[in-house]
């Protein structure tokens, strides 16, 4: 029924505004973070009061829940219609760019939900790789099913690229980079690569954490950083953490102050490490090919060595004080842009914007490859990654 206000002014509540509600949260849960938004900033960007958005949401995290399951559905229904692979990729490129952003909801904001609904987006989106694994293998039954779901979440992590950075390109080109992309992907030779030199001391070396964590300021700081990346940094406790370490809080102060202290450490840390490992890739003389080779897999080595703080990297630099985040952000724009150089250099008919494309999503191929469990346990994870790696980066741009 219309309320008393609608019907003095002669207006009536849109049919659709449970479904606007759900794109400005969207839109507002991706650009902004779920912490940093309140329901009353949804109720606004819909131009409704927040009693009135109470009336079809319990409140933000049910908002939430409605946002990732929209997103996840979405997703399940494009590889349900698919007849094929090729037809799959020729229908979801386009619309990916419609959708840009999506992977966001899923891969960051989605830990923000209850344990049991995070639990059940996961196995969604779980079963989204393992349809979408079958159409690879259908289209190319040579494959293990192993190599096929890689495949598949090495798929949905080029699509997804496009959701951390805002680079763009005219609209045919932007679905030509994205295609080429997509099919160098899944028509990827998997078993060529040579072992990495560093494989054999990988198996019997542990981590560089691990080794490290024989003082307990390096066990509570192992354990902050595994948390800030499973639960997200602001939905995280100290007490938390030292129940987690099996410290108390006052022994938890004596090494870090706040938890923001450990976040830094953390971050610093990996600076550190990434920037070790940069120097040993461009020590060698070498075409622009050769060294983009090796900045790969120093990449690789680095992702497989520090997953957790790469979803730290990815989600939660705001977190940090301004002058620890303004450095943060100046790394990883220079890291960036090097690779972009690199590229260029290896085809100058490309440019910068499409080498940042290219670039993101070979990175969010190994990101997000060392941080899905499926995945991670492969033994020959750090080679097939530079497979794929080199696939993205080697594909002749279209107008080249």
């Amino acid at each position: 029924m219309p309320t008393e206000a609608a019907k003095r002014t002669g207006t009536r509540r849109p049919p659709d505004r449970k479904a606007r509600i759900i794109d400005a949260a969207h839109e507002l849960f991706r650009d902004r973070g779920y912490h940093n938004i309140a329901v009353a900033d949804v109720a606004a960007a819909v131009g409704i009061t927040a009693p009135a958005l109470y009336r079809h949401f319990r409140g933000k995290p049910d908002l939430l829940a409605h946002v990732v399951d929209r997103t996840l559905d979405t997703m399940s229904a494009s590889v349900a219609a698919a007849d094929d692979l090729d037809g799959y990729l020729a229908d979801v490129t386009p619309q990916t760019i419609d959708r840009r952003g999506a992977a966001v909801i899923w891969q960051r904001e989605a830990r923000n939900l209850p344990a049991e609904h995070r639990e059940q987006a996961r196995h969604a989106l779980t079963e989204i790789a393992g349809q979408l694994a079958a159409l690879i293998v259908a289209r190319r039954p040579e494959l293990s099913p192993a190599d096929g779901t890689l495949l598949a979440w090495s798929l949905l992590s080029v699509y997804g690229s496009i959701s951390w950075h805002r680079t763009s390109l005219p609209r045919r080109r932007f679905e030509e980079v994205m295609q080429r992309m997509a099919s160098a992907v899944v028509y990827c030779e998997l078993g060529t690569a040579d072992p990495a030199p560093e494989a054999a001391d990988r198996e019997r070396a542990p981590g560089a954490y691990a080794a490290l964590a024989v003082s307990r300021r390096e066990e509570i700081l192992t354990t902050a950083l595994r948390l800030f990346d499973e639960r997200g940094f602001q939905s995280v406790s100290t007490d938390d953490i030292g129940e987690a370490a099996g410290a108390s809080g006052p022994s938890i102060y004596k090494h870090f102050p706040t938890k923001t202290d450990l976040l830094v450490a953390g971050i610093l840390r990996g600076g550190e490490g990434r920037r070790a490992g940069t120097a040993r890739a461009l020590e060698a003389p070498g075409t622009p090919s050769e060294t983009l080779h090796r900045l790969l897999r120093s990449y690789v080595d680095f992702a497989l060595e520090h997953a957790h703080l790469i979803g730290l990297l990815l989600g939660e630099l705001d977190q940090l004080p301004e002058k620890e985040r303004r450095s943060a952000r100046q790394s990883q724009r220079e890291y960036l842009d090097l690779w972009g150089r690199l590229y260029q250099e290896q085809w100058p008919q490309a440019d910068a914007a499409e080498a940042r494309i290219v670039v993101s999503a070979v990175l969010t191929v190994v990101d997000n490859a060392v941080r899905t469990g499926r995945l991670g346990g492969r033994p020959d994870l750090p080679e097939r990654l530079t497979e794929l790696g080199n696939a993205l980066l080697n594909a002749p741009p279209a107008h080249a």
